[in-house]
């Protein structure tokens, strides 16, 4: 990776990524009532978003058979990786810092990123109506960019899931009509 990123998030604190529209996937990332940044994805695909904090800049995530790609949008240079596992374990890398695990950590929507054994952020993603949300509980300090990094990767396993459920409904309502 090129470069450290700074930016802080507290133990104890609570950020959330909110969908900010019915009708484009574009998450608004807040830790209380203040803003920290965004996070859209492109129309009509999950494998890529564009993210903004004050302490990240402008990023790319870029989702591939291989993981997943995170760079500053001007200069492309590299911040992150994700890779792929062993037991459906995701590793991120980034500048400086200790690989970080990404697992799933409990039933339904729930995952956690970690070092060794210990918990760093855990994340709760959920899809009501019509709008979606992750809600990220930091349980040591760290840089944000991991909460964005976390966010992403919580919200396309869900649309995932969502997409797979919507293709079996229609499939069952065809063979039913």
């Amino acid at each position: 990776m090129d470069e450290t990123m700074e930016g802080t998030v507290r133990r104890g604190e609570v950020l959330t990524l909110v969908q900010r529209s019915v009708r484009r996937r574009h998450y608004g990332l807040r830790r209380g009532d203040q803003a920290l940044g965004r996070l859209q994805f492109a129309p009509g695909r999950r494998s890529v978003a564009e993210a903004e904090t004050d302490q990240t800049g402008a990023l790319v995530l870029t989702a591939g058979l291989g993981g997943v790609e995170v760079r500053h949008r001007a200069g492309g240079a590299m911040v992150a990786t994700v890779e792929g596992s062993h037991r459906g374990m995701m590793v991120i890398r980034t500048a400086q810092e200790p690989a970080y695990g990404w697992r799933r950590s409990g039933r339904w929507h729930r995952w956690t990123i970690g070092v060794g054994q210990a918990d760093l952020l855990r994340f709760t993603a959920a899809q009501g109506f019509l709008k979606s949300w992750v809600q990220i509980s930091v349980q040591q300090d760290l840089a944000v960019l991991l909460g964005v990094i976390g966010g992403f990767l919580a919200l396309r396993e869900l649309q995932a899931e969502i997409d797979a459920s919507a293709a079996v409904g229609g499939i069952v309502a065809a063979g039913a009509g």
